[in-house]
């Protein structure tokens, strides 16, 4: 048993846990959230004896408070990676939602937390979090290349995240640098969304020059329809990036077989199959394509 009393104080009142352990003594750590309280404070140690007197009371740790978060969200957001490492140690789940659909992973990134992200990705039962999508149909890695942070996302690629899941509909286009990190890691520049767009409609749609030249380049398919019936050159808001695409088709079908020198020769993957199902579904198990936002 205890023999030590462990103190915790939260609004002026303070509260003792003794070495006498009761049932009602247990509900009383529930009520009051004491493990919460002493999470947010970042005391170890009386996390560890709670952690201790709920485990013998075969109590789970994922308790939530009133925001639906558990002592492991806590641990994330106030930045504590020893902490969240002594919790999942102890068994809490990093699967467990908050209020807006988010994992530990998805908090982590939310966050900028690489090391909290490592303590999370470390533990084998992971692995089957990283394609839980949030209540927004996001997923760890698409809320990471939304904040553009690129370690998170290379740590996220490593331990096997789908670089190719369908994002979002109400995600935010990505920057061209960052483009241009995703295609090195092997995206596929012609996935659909879940309206039929592709990476290049969405950067033709808002009018970003250097992200259609780079999708161009590498090989993005401009004759693509989505699911109005609309090529990428039908969205484009302006003469420019009209006049790149009409380009990069007038090299591909040049009669001396030679492109402009304003233009990059890049060869349309026409026989990759492209993912023509539609749905309103944000499932985990649907596959599809990364991070570029649609309208």
């Amino acid at each position: 048993g205890i023999s030590k009393a462990i103190q915790t104080n939260s609004g002026g009142t303070n509260y003792q846990i003794c070495p006498e352990i009761t049932a009602s003594y247990i509900l009383f750590l529930y009520h009051y959230r004491a493990l919460h309280i002493a999470v947010v404070q970042g005391e170890q140690a009386i996390v560890c004896k709670l952690i201790q007197l709920l485990l013998l009371a075969r109590r789970p740790l994922d308790i939530y408070n009133n925001l639906w978060q558990t002592p492991l969200h806590l641990a994330v957001i106030t930045q504590q990676a020893n902490m969240v490492e002594t919790l999942l140690s102890a068994g809490a789940d990093p699967a467990a939602l908050d209020r807006n659909g988010q994992t530990a992973l998805h908090l982590c990134c939310e966050y900028n937390q690489r090391d909290c992200l490592s303590v999370v990705l470390s533990r084998s039962s992971s692995s089957t979090c990283l394609e839980i999508r949030n209540f927004e149909g996001l997923s760890p890695l698409h809320l990471a290349v939304l904040r553009g942070n690129k370690d998170l996302s290379r740590m996220l690629l490593d331990a096997g995240a789908d670089i190719n899941a369908m994002v979002s509909p109400y995600a935010a286009l990505t920057h061209v640098n960052f483009f241009f990190f995703l295609l090195q890691r092997s995206c596929d520049v012609n996935s659909q969304s879940y309206s039929g767009n592709t990476a290049l409609h969405g950067a033709c749609g808002r009018g970003q020059v250097d992200t259609v030249r780079l999708l161009l380049k590498s090989g993005a398919d401009s004759s693509l329809k989505n699911y109005h019936n609309d090529t990428p050159v039908m969205v484009a808001k302006n003469k420019k990036v009209s006049l790149d695409i009409k380009g990069k088709k007038a090299n591909m079908y040049n009669e001396a077989g030679t492109p402009s020198p304003n233009h990059s020769q890049g060869c349309s993957p026409s026989t990759t199959p492209h993912n023509s199902h539609h749905s309103n579904s944000h499932s985990p198990k649907t596959s599809s394509t990364l991070v570029y936002s649609y309208f």
